[in-house]
């Protein structure tokens, strides 16, 4: 469970990253700006993905423990787990459909 929010949580994170630089594709010839960003993603990405899998390795961890003490182990570990998809359900929706997914599915009801 807890690899699974720390690989979307991680892919979340780089197409933040992703936006924020082809927002400056533009501004320099393709074949510039094509290894200006080769550069940076192996220069971002590879410590962002050690870090964020640490991170996401460590909150998942204690997100997890939490459900556990206040629930019980396997359903606490369950809805810790569930509660983290669906906050990232929802940043996935915004982040790809610019909507909250929540509000479009109950109206679709």
């Amino acid at each position: 469970m807890v690899l699974i929010i720390g690989m979307l949580t991680a892919n979340l994170v780089t197409i933040w990253l992703d936006e924020f630089m082809l927002a400056y594709k533009w501004q320099y010839p393709p074949y510039i700006f094509t290894w200006i960003g080769m550069g940076i993603v192996v220069l971002i990405y590879y410590p962002l993905f050690t870090r964020i899998d640490k991170w996401a390795t460590k909150i998942g961890d204690k997100f997890m423990r939490a459900g556990k003490k206040f629930v019980g182990r396997e359903i606490g570990s369950f809805l810790a787990f569930l509660v983290a998809l669906l906050i990232l359900f929802f940043l996935y929706g915004l982040e790809w459909f610019d909507t909250n997914v929540f509000e479009s599915f109950f109206r679709s009801l």
